[in-house]
């Protein structure tokens, strides 16, 4: 009478409950599997350090990319000794500032619109057709400033700085058209090549890192422009032909590349 079946005491004795098991599809797994949360974190902490990494590989290209641009002494890195010669090397760095953003807006529309640039290239032609003429107003508007700037010197009258150097800045940046296609041109051979990701976060990054790569540069020339003011003293006497002949090679070769096209 006080038999007791075993299978009544199995159902009456209380089981430890397992823990539920966290699927969730990570990157690294195939479909749905069973895993950790210490595997959920041990993958979300490598996807966000490659994340991270990848964010500073595109800020040093971007510096990379600024400094390659601008170092070659161009229209704009004579108008930071011009600057720097005329007024003090405050009124350079705030005009090199202002150079410097207009790059970071530049090198945002050929990275985050390349698709759109790409796909009509009428917008990149207009770009070019558009910078034959606006190089020889400016090389003309050079040339005047150099006649005018050396009868100044014959008369021995110091023509006075004016305007802000920041604003000056931005609108001789952007004047420089052609910034956008070949700023645009090196950022599709970094991603083709595999030094700049493709992803939101690196082209984001390469974008700053571009304007102080650019900056760098800028400064640098503004902090030499009285060495050389005196070691090339006729060439910044006469930096305004030089910038004006500048242009109209600039015209020239940009003519000549739509009409070899």
């Amino acid at each position: 009478m006080f038999e007791i079946k075993a299978s009544s005491v199995a159902r009456n004795i209380k089981r430890p409950r397992t823990p539920p098991k966290i699927t969730s599809t990570i990157p690294g797994y195939v479909g749905e599997k069973p895993v950790t949360r210490r595997k959920i974190r041990t993958s979300l902490l490598r996807n966000f350090t490659f994340v991270t990494v990848e964010t500073l590989t595109g800020l040093l290209v971007g510096l990379g990319t600024g400094v390659f641009i601008t170092w070659f002494p161009g229209m704009l890195n004579m108008q930071v000794v011009a600057t720097g010669c005329r007024a003090d090397k405050q009124r350079a760095y705030q005009f090199s500032a202002g150079l410097a953003t207009v790059i970071g807006a530049q090198t945002t529309l050929a990275v985050f619109f390349a698709g759109a640039l790409t796909r009509n290239p009428i917008i990149l032609t207009s770009l070019k057709e558009w910078a034959i003429p606006l190089f020889i107003v400016l090389a003309v508007v050079f040339i005047l400033k150099g006649f005018r700037a050396r009868a100044a010197r014959k008369a021995q009258i110091d023509q006075p700085y004016k305007g802000g150097p920041f604003w000056r800045g931005l609108m001789m940046s952007m004047m420089n058209v052609l910034n956008i296609p070949f700023i645009l041109a090196i950022a599709g051979w970094l991603m083709a090549a595999g030094y700049l990701a493709s992803g939101f976060w690196p082209r984001l990054a390469y974008i700053p890192g571009t304007a102080l790569g650019a900056l760098f540069i800028f400064f640098l020339y503004a902090r030499l422009a009285e060495w050389i003011s005196e070691h090339a003293a006729f060439f910044t006497r006469n930096i305004n032909f030089f910038l004006g002949g500048l242009f109209v090679l600039l015209a020239a070769i940009q003519a000549w590349r739509l009409w070899d096209a």
